[in-house]
């Protein structure tokens, strides 16, 4: 694993966690729906980046 690679995996894990921590806080100002999209993103940051990453042969 590369420095770059290794840094882009620490910022995306690092926007994943903000993204969850303002989920929970959805969450608990009663906006379930608005909570579930958000943890719905946070997926998809940790899944594209993967993606690209370490699974796409070029």
């Amino acid at each position: 694993m590369s420095v770059g690679n290794l840094l882009a995996f620490i910022i995306i894990i690092w926007v994943c966690f903000y993204n969850c921590t303002y989920g929970v806080w959805t969450w608990k100002n009663k906006n379930k729906l608005g909570a579930i999209m958000i943890f719905i993103l946070g997926i998809a940051i940790i899944a594209l980046p993967v993606y690209v990453l370490y699974f796409r042969r070029v």
